[in-house]
């Protein structure tokens, strides 16, 4: 079968698909397609110290222990719209992990896969949409690829108007006011590090070509997502202990509860930083 590689796929509809009518008609010539789940060319990275504020690991913690409670062993073949979408909440729940990129909040990312995940079940037609496990992974994705392109866009138009701002005060030749400071030590101040136009426009350009889907760091490894998708049973034949990842990843005694900590930690935090 003819493959789609998740991270062109991001790409597209960055380009092509941020309308539905036109994501409509590509699902239609290409939703039989499976769409590849690689993530490994992905920036990932490991927990560092950061300064963000906790919205407190219990938040998080309840939500998926609860997602990963829900057992497919009663599935009925005509169930209704909101049975499918609580049976498909752990792959939203799984591959939001893979969309915790830098700027991000992950119960964000998993409202918005589950707005996708809605979506797919409008939507889906099996003649024309193949095998709907695949069709769903489709507009889950895009609904958060969308999602995290909206809130960059607002970042770099509040840069935007910032720097404008800048560079009219300079064209109007306004002088920059240095409030004095005690002592000897000596700050950088915004003058310092934007003295003129020309400073303010590379500046400008810098956070352009930054501030970019394409550029976004996840805020989860790799070992990290292995850690929580086994811990909470997500693709996995059943919930694995802390134990038996350490067996199965081979990890060294008291790592899995470690990673596990931080990914925890890393998912209750509000949105991280995107950092220039």
């Amino acid at each position: 079968m003819e493959k789609i590689k998740v991270l062109d796929f991001e790409k597209d509809i960055l380009k092509h698909y941020l309308e539905e009518e036109k994501f409509t008609e590509f699902l239609e010539k290409n939703g039989k397609k499976e769409l590849d789940l690689d993530y490994s060319s992905l920036p990932l990275k490991e927990l560092e110290e950061e300064d963000m504020e906790g919205l407190g690991e219990e938040e998080v913690l309840d939500y998926l222990e609860e997602v990963a409670a829900i057992t497919l062993e009663n599935k009925d073949e005509n169930e209704d719209d909101e049975s499918l979408i609580v049976e498909h909440l752990p792959a939203v729940a799984s591959i939001a992990f893979y969309y915790l990129r830098e700027g991000t909040a992950y119960l964000d990312m998993v409202q918005e896969g589950t707005m996708g995940l809605m979506k797919a079940i409008d939507t889906y037609d099996e003649e024309i949409h193949g095998d709907f496990e695949n069709y769903k992974n489709y507009w889950i994705i895009r609904e958060m690829v969308i999602s995290i392109d909206r809130k960059l866009s607002d970042i770099k138009n509040e840069f935007r108007s910032y720097f404008k701002n800048k560079k009219e005060h300079f064209e109007h030749g306004h002088e920059e006011h240095e409030e004095a400071v005690d002592g000897d030590e000596v700050f950088l101040t915004e003058k310092d590090l934007l003295p003129d136009v020309a400073a303010v426009e590379r500046r400008e350009k810098l956070v352009e070509a930054t501030i970019d889907f394409s550029h976004l760091k996840n805020r989860l490894s790799e070992r990290q997502i292995e850690v929580l998708n086994y811990y909470f049973g997500f693709g996995a034949d059943r919930r694995y202990s802390i134990y038996e990842i350490e067996q199965k990843l081979n990890l060294e005694s008291g790592d899995g509860e470690k990673i596990f900590e931080q990914s925890l930690f890393i998912l209750s935090t509000m949105e991280g930083k995107i950092f220039l």
